[in-house]
């Protein structure tokens, strides 16, 4: 997903700077558009944090985590990411949720996913709250469905679709202060966001 976002973010003339664990990987990110990368140094954003009018966060979005329903997150290095943004005067946040649209109440618990949730919406800062059905490698088909909660067991997105929905929030007024979930649908995504 964070590859896409990157070459949506570039394509749309924005400046974004990102974090990698390895010097190739960072070349590899810059490739894909990213205007500077950050080596990773244990879990401190503020480097890459600074002077940054947003923020677009995904929890283990390289890391296959989507792949699995019951991953756990660490929910402590979400909340250090969240609180520099914090420090650092950032206003605005979008954030991929690691809930997922179909997942039970009990996983959420167990895996600490609500949590960065929670943080967010007592922050005071501008957020938006992303939670996405299974992402899959698919091409996009840039439509989707979205509400407040759907109930689309076994559904699925292209992660190329879930890396244009976190770029389109992330200007659009209308999801700013909300939590809702996507999935694959027929309706824009501009247009399906401003409905919210």
């Amino acid at each position: 997903v964070g590859e896409y976002v990157l070459k949506l973010l570039d394509a749309a003339g924005h400046d974004a700077v990102t974090m990698a664990e390895t010097e190739n990987r960072a070349e590899e990110l810059k490739m894909l558009g990213a205007a500077e990368v950050f080596i990773s140094e244990s879990g401190d954003f503020s480097k890459a944090l600074a002077g940054a009018d947003a923020v677009i966060y995904m929890p283990g979005a390289g890391s296959g985590a989507a792949e699995s329903q019951d991953a756990l997150v660490d929910h402590d290095a979400v909340s250090a990411a969240l609180e520099a943004a914090q420090r650092e005067q950032v206003g605005r946040i979008v954030y991929l949720s690691a809930v997922r649209t179909d997942e039970p109440e009990e996983t959420k618990e167990t895996g600490g996913k609500h949590k960065p949730e929670a943080w967010m919406e007592d922050s005071g800062l501008t957020y938006t709250v992303i939670r996405v059905s299974k992402a899959v490698s698919k091409p996009g088909k840039g439509t989707i469905e979205a509400a407040e909660s759907l109930d689309g067991e076994d559904a699925e997105m292209p992660y190329e679709d879930v890396a244009a929905v976190l770029v389109e929030a992330l200007d659009n007024e209308n999801t700013f202060r909300k939590t809702f979930e996507v999935t694959a649908g027929e309706t824009g995504i501009k247009e399906a966001l401003d409905a919210l």
